[in-house]
């Protein structure tokens, strides 16, 4: 299925705080040992059992944390299996609740070294963002750097440093294996990619982030966009459309294998994001 996208959603934090039932949804596998875990369509997060231990990227906001723990508890995991905590970037909705599932799990978090200091130097920027939201500051226990993949169990994720939306924003790249042919599929992330952040309106009022930034992020897109990618997750599924084949997955079909998506993916983001700027 080639690459679709649909538009934001409309009050996510404000639904999620008082009316969560219209955005809830069960856990859906992706990949092999890939789960969609987040409990909610706004913000992805993401289960990877590594056969030693679970991996989870991105945790959402607080007010949608029971929804991800039960989500966990569905798929016949416990919170504790979780050993390692993956932000992709310092905004509140996804490391929002990272506070209360390291409480939680006792996993370690890992974040960017930029984003942790952003995160620090400008919490209006990337904490406190919306009223309806009351994310608890969290701890840092490691750091991403692009030389020193992270591995756990079977898996090995390589991390890249992809900024734009974020200082410190931070891509995923991991390969699994089908367990029922043993082809071997590559799986990618952008860790963010919202335009939100990366227009002149926004860099007039920021106090970090800076146009420099918007030129990195499409410097990086020119690159990335030639990543090999069998099945690209969105850090929000608006971004590519994978609720529409929850619940499809098998072994044998694999619903959300295409290798076309990641590209067309990137391109709509560039597009997007020269569509915000002036001049």
């Amino acid at each position: 299925m080639s690459f679709q996208c649909t538009a934001a959603i409309s009050r996510p934090v404000e639904t999620l705080a008082y009316e969560p039932w219209k955005l809830a949804v069960q856990p859906f596998q992706v990949a092999p040992k890939t789960w969609y875990v987040a409990g909610q369509t706004w913000v992805g997060c993401y289960l990877i059992d590594s056969g030693e231990g679970l991996i989870l990227i991105d945790c959402g906001i607080p007010e949608s944390l029971y929804l991800l723990v039960d989500s966990i508890y569905k798929l016949g995991y416990q919170p504790g299996d979780i050993k390692k905590i993956l932000i992709s970037h310092a905004h509140f909705d996804h490391c929002g609740a990272a506070g209360a599932m390291k409480m939680l799990t006792g996993a370690e978090v890992y974040i960017s070294k930029e984003d942790w200091e952003f995160i620090k130097a400008c919490p209006k920027e990337t904490m406190d963002l919306d009223p309806d939201s009351h994310p608890q500051m969290f701890e840092a226990d490691q750091f991403y750097s692009n030389e020193q993949p992270i591995q756990m169990g079977d898996i090995t994720i390589k991390t890249m440093l992809t900024p734009g939306h974020t200082i410190g924003c931070t891509s995923f790249f991991w390969e699994v294996k089908n367990p029922v042919t043993n082809q071997v599929y590559v799986v990618g992330m952008h860790g963010g990619v919202g335009a939100n952040t990366m227009n002149d309106d926004y860099y007039a009022t920021s106090r970090y982030l800076t146009p420099d930034l918007r030129q990195k992020f499409l410097k990086d897109c020119d690159v990335i966009r030639n990543f090999h990618v069998d099945i690209a997750l969105p850090s929000h599924p608006n971004q590519i459309t994978i609720t529409d084949r929850m619940g499809q997955y098998t072994d044998e079909s694999q619903p959300y294998l295409d290798a076309s998506v990641w590209p067309e993916f990137i391109d709509e983001r560039v597009r997007q994001v020269k569509a915000l700027m002036k001049g």
